[in-house]
């Protein structure tokens, strides 16, 4: 390989492991030292610290990150892959379970390494699927972590398997968390509104598949139909629209139907609570004889 070949190499494969790379990991590609020292002079790559690089435009999070001598973790790693966490703007990261805290970093969430084996490590400066599992889980309350566990089982970023691996070297306290999954859930909020709900008892279908509509996220009873509306899930005019169409072409059907915001689900749930509570109560979560008469369609 010539020299020039091999610079330009460098720099594709940190490219390639995200934008961020240790010079360990470039040296399991072939990559020496030297190399990586002659990326550094023409300016392919830039010293980020001690023994690792990047690219221009490597991600900022995985940057705040490396520099603070971790990797990008718990939260912050897996929102990339789209799984559904709490929010939290501030930079997560890992660092090692014995070692020195990092200085200056109110901005940012710092891990000290959970006591785990058999994970995978992680690569460009991000903790793996596992390794974030772990540390979301631990890290947020529980409603939130079973939201992370859905999420990660419908995207299919781990198996249930796994995940059991993962949660056993956990503390006792998260080892029922899978009995309460569902990754049928498409979003954390409804995943956070089906724990609401059964948590008093009220008996709930997820992902219902209604004729000349489609799948709703959850029904109790026989018609009452409960759609939640993530911000970044349903911002868009032509999503916005749908949402319409389907609520329209459910009361055409004679279903009653709940569509409940982000802060509806996270910051009023007492309210929504009492809402549905009030419907159940009444019983308009049941077909009466008008519906029958009149033809409606019946689950």
């Amino acid at each position: 390989m010539s020299s020039v070949a091999q610079l330009v190499s460098v720099a594709q494969l940190v490219a390639a492991l995200g934008g961020v790379a240790s010079c360990r990991e470039l040296a399991e590609y072939g990559h020496s030292a030297e190399a990586v020292t002659r990326a550094v002079r023409i300016r392919a790559v830039t010293r980020v610290r001690n023994g690792w690089v990047a690219v221009q435009g490597a991600p900022q999070s995985v940057l705040t990150a490396v520099r603070a001598g971790g990797t990008l973790a718990c939260r912050s790693a897996l929102a990339p892959l789209a799984v559904w966490t709490a929010d939290d703007a501030r930079v997560h990261l890992r660092i090692r379970r014995y070692g020195a805290a990092p200085p200056n970093e109110s901005a940012s969430v710092v891990h000290r390494a959970l006591p785990l084996a058999g994970l995978l490590p992680a690569r460009g400066g991000v903790d793996s699927p596992e390794w974030a599992v772990a540390h979301a889980v631990v890290c947020q309350g529980r409603r939130d972590a079973v939201a992370t566990l859905d999420s990660v089982m419908h995207r299919g970023v781990m198996t249930r398997r796994r995940l059991e691996t993962v949660l056993a070297q956990l503390p006792r306290k998260y080892a029922d968390l899978l009995l309460l999954c569902d990754p049928r859930a498409e979003s954390g909020l409804e995943t956070h509104l089906r724990l609401l709900l059964r948590s008093v008892g009220i008996h709930l279908r997820v992902q219902v598949s209604i004729s000349g509509v489609g799948r709703v996220d959850l029904v109790i009873g026989d018609r009452l139909v409960i759609e939640t509306d993530g911000r970044t899930w349903h911002s868009d005019r032509e999503s916005f629209a749908n949402d319409k169409r389907r609520d329209m072409a459910l009361a055409e059907r004679g279903y009653l139907v709940l569509r409940l915001s982000y802060q509806q689900v996270l910051f009023e749930s007492e309210y929504v609570l009492h809402v549905v509570r009030g419907i159940v109560e009444r019983g308009e979560h049941r077909w009466n004889g008008r519906h029958r008469r009149a033809g409606l369609v019946l689950l």
